[in-house]
């Protein structure tokens, strides 16, 4: 019965710490852009390397996904697909403590 209760225990556990893009849910951003995926990734990801050096980006269907490792087990990501005039960025962001307002702002900025 212990095993069970611990196994299940860190299951909800690591379940939290899940980049919040590979988990269902709405972002905390949704915004449109007239550039392209490859332009806006270009603005966006040197901005959140500066802020947090282990920022990788990596190509996903039709964009690019740029993560951010957060405080506390929580990973910060942007999502910027193609759309039918530019692209679609999506910000999502884990735990409220963990959000990072500089990371927030560089979103908007290079919009």
């Amino acid at each position: 019965m212990r095993v069970w209760l611990g196994a299940s225990l860190m299951g909800l556990l690591a379940g939290c710490s899940l980049p919040t893009a590979l988990a269902p849910g709405k972002p905390n951003v949704s915004e449109l852009t007239g550039k392209t995926p490859k332009d806006y990734a270009q603005c966006v990801f040197p901005a959140w390397q500066r802020e947090t050096p282990r920022t990788i980006q990596s190509d996903i269907s039709n964009g690019y996904r740029i993560t951010a490792p957060g405080s506390l087990a929580s990973d910060e990501v942007v999502e910027v697909v193609k759309s039918k005039n530019g692209s679609l960025v999506s910000l999502y962001q884990g735990t409220p403590w963990a959000k990072s307002a500089v990371l927030k702002k560089a979103v908007h900025d290079c919009l």
